[in-house]
């Protein structure tokens, strides 16, 4: 039996995926069409191709995330394999869980290191 009940209004841990809210994703038909042509294109994870490894892509991740202000513009995808994605999700989470100003999110040293190596 536990020693206290419950508190009502406790704050519990989120169980919402990483990379922001749900309703921050585009899910139309348009930009569905627009990440399989992304993916065609570039089959490779660029994060790890900036490492010098070749991985395949398996999932779309925006460069500056939604969450952090960014878009669905085709500058801002970059195929990812799913290890690369994660880690650069817990390092978005970091900055976020920090209040870091969203205006300066170049400033953040393990941030600025995944876009540049978007960049490629």
């Amino acid at each position: 039996m536990p020693d206290r009940p419950p508190r009502f209004g406790a704050k519990r841990p989120s169980k919402t995926r990483q990379g922001g809210s749900t309703t921050l994703r585009d899910q139309s038909a348009a930009y569905r069409r627009q990440r399989d042509r992304i993916m065609d294109a570039d089959p490779l994870c660029r994060y790890c191709r900036a490492e010098g490894r070749i991985t395949p892509a398996t999932v779309l991740d925006h460069v500056l995330a939604l969450s952090l202000g960014g878009t669905n513009e085709p500058a801002n995808l970059a195929p990812a394999c799913r290890d690369c994605n994660a880690r650069k999700g817990v390092d978005e989470q970091r900055y976020l869980q920090r209040g870091y100003d969203l205006a300066v999110v170049g400033q953040d040293a393990a941030l600025r290191e995944w876009m540049r190596k978007a960049r490629r």
